[in-house]
């Protein structure tokens, strides 16, 4: 009887949590093979858990691309003492990051606006005037600063 009920207890469980510690590894969404260097202007930032979010507009052949660049969720940017409202629309940004292998067009609707973005793992920020902010530190080390 125990051992049924450790049984339902545990599938019940899975069933329940499951999804919130399934994790996706950085090679199987993202192609690590080449660094992407976007720069533009912030249009909004989504600090959420498990993946915040900066979207930005990019100028790219006379068009406007909207990207989002995927960072540490909001607990991780507390952790690493960062303030939480780091960018706000209108800041001008430039990132370094590794492109989404299932995002060749845009995919990822902006919260604000609902217009589509492409993703970047954006691991290394570019701020005017500042130093380079390591933002995601998957140890890729194409983009010079993320070793």
């Amino acid at each position: 009887m125990r051992f049924r009920a450790a049984i339902v207890l545990a599938i019940g469980f899975q069933l329940t949590y499951g999804a919130v510690f399934a994790h996706h590894s950085f090679p199987s969404e993202f192609d690590n093979t080449i660094a992407v260097t976007v720069r533009g202007v912030v249009t909004s930032v989504e600090v959420v858990n498990p993946h915040s979010f900066i979207y930005i507009d990019v100028e790219t052949d006379g068009a406007v691309e909207r990207w989002a660049l995927e960072g540490p969720g909001a607990t991780q940017i507390a952790r690493r003492g960062l303030e939480i409202k780091l960018m706000k629309a209108g800041d001008e940004l430039g990132a370094c990051g590794y492109l989404a292998r299932r995002d060749v067009v845009p995919t990822r609707p902006e919260p604000g606006t609902a217009r589509p973005a492409r993703k970047l793992q954006a691991a290394v920020l570019l701020r005017p005037n500042r130093e380079p902010l390591l933002w995601s530190n998957y140890r890729q080390g194409r983009c010079g600063l993320d070793t």
